[in-house]
């Protein structure tokens, strides 16, 4: 009896020491929303899908990239420069021009049009969400009691 209870502590203390911290959970959280929100506004056919989706994670990869190699210089102290800033706003579109074509290829121009209306769009939902579960439905401040 002593036995198995201290297995499965030490089975408990393990798998909670190897979960993603929060943030992690969260940046998964959001990625699944994102996967779920294109998939609907798109309405991919399984055919689509298959072609659509690894194309679209290699691009987020290398976006996520991007932001990370920019992040690194905020995080050493200096916010970034205006040329800076206007070299990672070109980086992030030369990526969007670099991966439209094989992304046309997979779903078509219609699609890719509404690909980029569903990204702003999730953007939109995601702050709304955010505000909301910080200020609460109705928006307006910081609660104040």
């Amino acid at each position: 009896m002593k036995k198995s209870i201290l297995i499965a502590f030490v089975a408990i203390s393990l798998f909670s020491n190897a979960q993603p911290p929060k943030d992690e959970k969260n940046r998964e959280r959001i990625e699944s929303m994102r996967i779920a929100f294109i998939t609907q506004k798109l309405n991919l056919t399984t055919a689509e899908a298959q072609k659509f989706w690894p194309v679209y994670n290699s691009y987020r990869n290398d976006l996520k990239a991007l932001r990370k190699r920019y992040r690194q210089v905020e995080d050493n102290g200096a916010p970034l420069t205006a040329d800076e800033r206007l070299e990672y706003d070109q980086k992030k579109l030369d990526l969007k021009k670099t991966y439209k074509p094989q992304i046309e290829v997979a779903i078509g121009k219609e699609k890719l049009n509404l690909l980029m209306n569903a990204e702003e769009d999730f953007k939109r939902e995601l702050m709304r969400v955010m505000r909301d579960r910080r200020y609460g439905p109705q928006g307006g401040g910081p609660r104040r009691y």
